[in-house]
């Protein structure tokens, strides 16, 4: 018992305490720092476990969609559609429990951020993504030349700019056209009082016959149907005035149309119109000096009327008093057996009257006038009425039938997509719009299709925007007859050979005889129908498959002038498949360019309701509607994961708090997950 030491027994346990409590510190410390790397852990893996589950998500992309316009798109229906698929392919991350024990429900995925293909610019971004990536392995063509992006964007820009000058130069020269109507009336007119002026003179002639056989009654028959020719002057005068005022009134309206539109015309169309007004304002000239000796005719007519009144009163004087000069001789001669002769004063009076007949000063109209062939420029001033109302039926190629005029959609269009593309991505998407949407060709069945097989006439929709392919097709061409009719009135304009043809023909069929200055003023209406008519030879070797040259050549030009007046009747021959120059699909891609650069959004949403109506069909949705705003581009999801706990514990502290220790500590995990087709996960 002496050698047992109490102290020594106290330090050797206060070395024990001194060391457990170290290592439960040291541990505490350790597996604290494990638990904090854990935890962290934890995040990182359920956040990898959210973006694998979004990108699984999104790989189950529309198939059809993407096979037939290389778009991606996640249909669904409604939140929770997403919501169960998205946690199926978050479940095998969640079964791992013993390193990162996680709770996870399906309503805590709650989704923000919706971006439909249908909405904004997606559709676009997801055109110009593939395009940039998919297609440019290749070079672009236009008018028969291979170019890059920029170099289509600005051949295009260059045909768009000059195409808008054409239409505006069709238009412009439809509107500038005299109307032949009016030249007409005018020249009816002179030609009226011309043959009142001839038959004057007629009459006056068979008045002086009658004096100089001193036939009183033969002169009262001639000077009354004079007197009654000379009445006609007023009106036939008022009647060309009226007309040459309306023709004043037309040409000086196109002067004003020229001022009001100049600045939006390019230097051709301008010239080309300030020639046509020249020759109208030659006429118009040379017209105003005629009135003014036309417009003093009636005057002189009523001063002719009074003076032959006078004639006549002294012709019929005389013969009363020769009358009763032989009455009177008659009974004298009774009396005495005289017999009195009066021919000498019969003689001295008509020289008398005949000389003052002659004196008077007749209206002579020596103006020449000119003679129209009315059945002919009747002809040629129907012609254009004709091709307007009978355009789609004369650019047919043989052998193709009328689109039809049923309905492209049942409904309305649901949505409204936007665009920010600039021209070289305006130049893409329209290659894209060439490479998966159907236009109008002539080539049999599915050749020639885009992949959906769609045979519908989409390019033309998508410019048009009608209701039915007759309509859309309808548009394409008048617009294309707009454009072809203002290059070749361009190209007849500056080739001094066609112009003379052009005059030739006028001097010929329209007008054989007359004032020089009408000529000029036919010309510009026969180059106007000449023009509209190799249009229309144009645009149906277009549809037939073949090219036009831009600008036409004499080679190229096939529409002889003279076969005008046969063309109302026997229409344009078949369009030829040979030669150079643009394509119709190369004027469809211009014009979805010039569209574009105006209206893009409106031809976006145009592409999304014609791939809506063609993949909402069995062949390509045999569970049910397809329906394009519902399908995802990109979306956002927040998770909330009930975390716990593995090395750490405050089961002591809720034990002396007295709580419940029968489940163990959790904790909140917040992820954020955003993906999109473009931008993967985020």
């Amino acid at each position: 018992m002496s050698g047992h030491n109490p102290a020594s027994k106290r330090a050797d346990a206060s070395v024990t305490v001194f060391l457990a409590l170290s290592f439960a510190l040291i541990a505490g410390l350790v597996l604290g720092i494990t638990e904090i790397s854990r935890t962290a852990a934890h995040r990182y893996y359920m956040q990898v476990a959210l973006n694998g589950g979004m990108e699984s998500l999104f790989s189950q992309y529309h198939r059809p969609l993407w096979e037939n316009y290389r778009i991606f798109g996640l249909e669904y229906r409604d939140e929770g559609d997403l919501q169960e698929e998205l946690y199926d392919f978050m479940e095998p991350y969640l079964k791992n429990r013993d390193l990162f024990p996680s709770g996870l429900s399906e309503d805590h995925l709650d989704f923000y951020g919706h971006r439909h293909l249908s909405e904004d610019t997606v559709f676009e971004t997801e055109i110009l993504d593939y395009m940039k990536y998919g297609l440019m392995d290749q070079l672009l063509s236009f008018n028969e030349a291979g170019l890059n992006e920029s170099d289509l964007s600005q051949s295009l820009s260059d045909f768009t700019k000059r195409a808008a000058d054409m239409e505006n130069l069709q238009k412009i020269q439809t509107e500038y056209q005299l109307d032949t109507r009016h030249l007409v009336r005018v020249e009816n007119a002179l030609n009226h009082i011309a043959a009142l002026s001839k038959s004057s003179i007629s009459l006056h002639a068979d008045g002086e016959a009658a004096l100089s056989r001193q036939d009183a009654n033969a002169f009262y028959r001639a000077s009354d149907v004079l007197k009654a020719e000379l009445d006609k002057f007023p009106a036939a005068v008022s009647e060309y005035s009226k007309a040459a005022d309306e023709l004043s009134i037309e040409i000086a309206e196109l002067k004003q149309k020229l001022e009001d539109t100049r600045a939006s015309l390019g230097p051709d169309s301008i010239r080309i119109v300030e020639s046509e007004l020249a020759g109208y304002e030659n006429y118009t000239l040379r017209n105003g000096q005629i009135r003014q000796k036309v417009e003093q005719i009636p005057a002189v007519a009523e001063a002719l009327h009074r003076h032959i009144d006078k004639i006549c009163s002294d012709v019929s004087d005389f013969e009363d008093w020769l009358a009763e000069a032989i009455a009177e001789a008659e009974e004298d001669e009774d009396e005495d057996g005289s017999d009195y002769d009066f021919s000498a004063e019969i003689d001295a009076f008509y020289r008398s009257a005949l000389s003052e007949w002659q004196s008077l000063s007749l209206i002579r109209y020596n103006v020449k006038t000119s003679e129209i062939n009315h059945n002919n420029t009747r002809t040629l001033e129907n012609l254009k009425d004709r091709l307007s109302e009978n355009l789609l039926s004369l650019v047919l190629p043989e052998g193709a039938e009328l689109p039809s005029d049923a309905a492209l959609h049942d409904t309305e269009i649901r949505f409204t997509a936007d665009s920010e593309a600039n021209p070289v991505e305006l130049a893409l998407i329209g290659e894209y719009a060439l490479h998966y949407f159907n236009g109008f060709h002539i080539k049999d069945n599915s050749e020639g299709l885009p992949p959906s097989g769609a045979g519908t006439l989409e390019l033309e929709y998508l410019l048009g925007g009608k209701a039915s392919d007759r309509e859309n097709l309808s548009l394409m061409v008048t617009k294309l007859i707009a454009v072809r009719e203002g290059l070749n009135l361009l190209y007849l304009y500056s080739d001094p050979g066609r112009k003379a043809e052009a005059r030739a023909f006028v001097s010929t069929f329209l007008v054989t005889a007359g004032t020089p200055l009408l000529i000029p003023v036919f010309t510009f209406f026969v180059l106007g129908v000449w023009a509209l008519a190799q249009a229309i030879m144009d645009v149906r070797t277009l549809l037939s498959g073949g090219r036009v040259p831009l600008i036409h050549n004499k080679q190229s030009w096939s529409i002889d002038v003279k076969d005008l007046l046969l063309f109302r009747e026997s229409g344009p021959s078949s369009g030829s498949s040979e030669g150079h120059g643009l394509s119709y699909r190369d004027y469809l891609r211009a014009f979805l360019y010039g569209e574009g650069l105006l209206h893009q959004d409106v031809i976006n949403t145009r592409m999304l309701s014609r791939i809506e109506k063609n993949l909402d069909s069995g062949k390509f949705q045999p569970s049910g509607s397809f329906a394009i705003d519902h399908c995802l581009y990109a979306i956002g999801t927040k998770a909330g994961i009930n975390a716990r706990h593995s090395m750490y514990s405050i089961g002591i502290l809720r034990f002396a708090a007295g709580q419940d220790l029968s489940s163990r500590e959790s904790y909140a995990i917040k992820l954020d997950s955003f993906y999109s087709y473009g931008n993967d996960t985020q």
